[in-house]
């Protein structure tokens, strides 16, 4: 039968508590480097579709809390890494309590960190549209990025079901209509 020295448990236990610290940063930088689209950042799905345009006059905003996606991601990693940090606690059935309880423990807090990472603020737009239609559109918004005040000229880009606000000041108030191409059969 192999024994280890005490020097030896604590290099096993040192080295499994790192791998669960890194464990949990990886997974924190991952997640919080997921960005979402905003006025000034488009998805890579969104390059070279075409979108439509509306214009219309923001009536109101407000800012709101958007609650974001919980993979799931943040209870698995948390649970590992619980698991991995009582590894060494206790012996027999007290070792596989301890990793039990550890697991449980990691997984509830992965969870609730993932989702405190994932949350955001956004900005509630009411615009009522050229068409006489009004609007609400909920949409990210960056620390640099306007908020529209009620009055303001903006635009409502749609692609597919996405749509969102962006300032009109830089677009003109009339234009000539395009000249077009005459289809013969």
């Amino acid at each position: 039968m192999m024994s280890f020295s005490n020097q030896d448990t604590n290099v096993r236990r040192t080295t499994k508590r790192g791998l669960a610290a890194a464990v949990l940063g990886v997974v924190a930088l991952s997640l919080g480097a997921c960005a979402s689209q905003s006025q000034n950042r488009y998805s890579y799905r969104d390059v070279g579709h075409a979108t439509s345009v509306d214009f219309g006059t923001v009536m109101a905003s407000r800012p709101v809390d958007i609650q974001g996606q919980n993979t799931g991601a943040g209870g698995l990693v948390g649970a590992t890494a619980g698991g991995l940090a009582m590894s060494n606690v206790g012996q027999g059935s007290g070792n596989v309590a301890a990793i039990l309880g550890g697991a449980l423990v990691g997984a509830v807090a992965g969870a609730v960190a993932e989702q405190a990472i994932s949350d955001r603020m956004g900005i509630e737009y009411v615009v009522t549209l050229a068409t006489g239609r009004t609007i609400t559109i909920v949409q990210e918004q960056a620390a640099n990025e306007p908020v529209f005040a009620p009055g303001q000229r903006v635009m409502v880009q749609t692609n597919g079901t996405y749509q969102r606000v962006l300032s009109a000041d830089h677009l003109p108030t009339e234009t000539s209509r395009p000249k077009g191409i005459k289809v013969v059969d």
